[in-house]
Order: structure tokens, then C-alpha cells, then sequence
């Protein structure tokens, strides 16, 4: 080919390309008759499909509902949705949630389920969310559960957090309780003798320094290892330098490190609530019983 018909080529193929426009995504109209969809509609442009119709009270402005739902992308992409015996709570009205959902479900009564199809000026419009890409139709599968008025909605949440209070306290315990076995299995696999305060605690002092040990407002110096129970290092300093009581560190070091006097050495292995909880940080994952190797340096 020549260097003239070759330059056309690709001068061609460049306009193409420049001029070429990128497949616009399915509106919400286009999508409904590609299914055969025969939806009712709203002014506001918001489309439903009733599934079933309730028999209680329908909800009003200022009205507090209780919902259980599952929210897509037109290509059935699932982007959210009401967790298991978790559902929505919010008032009618009040700008809680997108303005299809907060229209839709006044179409329902208490028991009725519908299918919601908004149009992208009644979800996230032209900014998107997470998982939501800009000026997206969305489609809402929906079932009301109930209808309250304030007292109701009081009512219930309060028995909601006594309900979540209950069970993060259970999951405490549980925690807690797995953590002690874990501190046993890591003592005895290691040798190690240790000794368990009230609080959970476990140390073992291996060498004894001399003088008196420190009280809440002395300053410490420590060298240290931190290891989790499968020996992995997360941490370790050959200097740390820090007030007792002063809630620079973790409480398994504030209770531990009061047996330790100058000099001393030995081990702090510490359940999960007196470190970090069910927080990551760094290196330890959520729930972590903590292993400590320390000495306590002279000053």
C-alpha cells in the first residue's frame, strides 16, 4: 500500500472514531417496552407494578414507615438492600431517602408489595452513589411492613435497641469467652505459666527486676514484641516511653504492665476487649487476642 493511501486510511479511521458516539444507556421508557412491561404511572414519572395490595392503613406525610426492600440497576445489578429482620425505618416526607422511594411507597397499604421504576429525577439524578452511576433509572422491589405514627415509631425504636443492645452484649460474651480459650491454648503451647486477673488478663512474669512496680502517673519505659497467636510480629520497640494511666495505650498494658518493676520481664496476653475490640488497626484484624513479650526498662 502506498504512504498516501495508507495516511487516508487512518485519517478515516480517525474520524471515525473521533465522531463515533458511545452507546447511550437504556432509558427508563426503552427498558419498560423492551419487557412488555405495563406499568401504572404517577405524574412525577415514577412507574409501578402492584404485587399485592395491603389491607391496613395506607401512609401519609409525616407518617413513619417500616420497609423491607431490594434496589437495581435496570440490568438487575442490585446495588442495596434492607438487611435480614433489619428493614428501613423512615418518615414519609421528611427527605430520608430518595424522592421515588419516599412517593412510592405511599401507593402502598400496610402488607402491600409493589415494583418501583424511577426515572433518574427521582433517584440520584445526575451525581450517582455508590454503585449507582450518574443519571441511572433504578427499579425498587418493595414491601411495607407497617405504618406508625410518633408514638409507634418511638415504641419500636426503643425495642430495637434494647434488641441490638442485647446482642452486641451476647456477641461480647461469646468474644470474650473465645479469646480465654485462645490465651490458654497460645500459654500452653508456649510454656508459658501464667496467671489470670479479673478482668480477663493473663501474664506471666519470667524474670524478676528489682524495686518497686509503677502506679497510674509514673512514667515507663518498655521494650516489647507484640505478636497474635499465630506468632505473626505486628509491632515491636527496643524503647517506648509513655505516662501509666494517661490512656496512651491499651487497657491490657495499663492493668499488665502494674506488675512489672524495673528490670522485670515476661508476658501480657491480652483478650480482645482490653485491646482493640472489633477494630482493625494496622496489622491486627478485628477481635484479636493480643501476645505481648516485654521488659521493663530502668530509667
Amino acid at each position: 500500500m502506498k504512504k498516501t493511501q495508507l495516511l487516508a486510511l487512518l485519517l478515516l479511521l480517525g474520524a471515525s472514531m473521533l465522531f463515533a458516539q458511545p452507546d447511550s444507556p437504556l432509558s427508563l421508557e426503552d427498558f419498560l417496552q423492551k419487557n412488555n412491561l405495563a406499568t401504572q404511572s404517577t405524574p412525577d414519572g415514577l412507574h409501578y407494578l402492584l404485587s399485592k395490595k395491603g389491607n391496613g392503613k395506607a401512609p401519609a406525610q409525616g407518617d413513619y414507615v417500616l420497609l423491607r426492600y431490594r434496589a437495581m440497576l435496570l440490568d438487575s445489578t442490585v446495588f442495596d438492600q434492607s438487611e435480614e429482620g433489619n428493614p428501613l425505618v423512615f418518615q414519609v416526607g421528611n427527605h430520608e431517602v430518595i424522592k421515588g422511594l419516599d412517593l412510592g411507597v405511599q401507593l402502598l397499604k400496610k402488607g402491600g408489595s409493589a415494583t418501583l421504576y424511577l426515572p433518574p429525577s427521582l433517584g440520584y439524578q445526575q451525581y450517582g452513589a455508590q454503585g449507582v452511576p450518574p443519571d441511572a433509572a433504578l427499579i425498587y422491589e418493595v414491601e411495607l411492613l407497617d405504618v406508625m405514627d410518633f408514638d409507634q415509631y418511638d415504641h419500636y425504636m426503643r425495642e430495637l435497641e434494647e434488641r441490638e443492645r442485647t446482642a452486641y452484649e451476647q456477641h461480647r460474651k461469646e468474644q470474650f469467652q473465645q479469646d480465654l480459650e485462645a490465651i490458654e491454648a497460645y500459654a500452653a503451647a508456649h510454656g508459658l505459666i501464667v496467671r489470670r486477673t479479673n478482668s480477663g488478663l493473663s501474664y506471666a512474669i519470667t524474670k524478676q527486676g528489682k524495686g518497686a512496680a509503677p502506679k497510674p502517673g509514673t512514667p515507663v519505659k518498655v521494650a516489647y514484641e507484640g505478636f497474635l497467636t499465630d506468632d505473626t510480629v505486628f509491632d515491636q520497640s527496643e524503647k517506648y516511653e509513655f505516662t501509666l494511666g494517661a490512656a496512651k495505650v491499651i487497657e491490657g498494658w495499663e492493668e499488665g504492665l502494674l506488675y512489672f518493676n524495673p528490670g522485670s520481664e515476661g508476658w501480657l496476653l491480652v483478650p480482645s476487649k482490653l485491646a482493640y475490640g472489633p477494630i482493625s488497626v494496622g496489622k491486627v484484624p478485628a477481635n484479636s487476642v493480643l501476645i505481648f513479650k516485654v521488659k521493663m526498662l530502668k530509667n
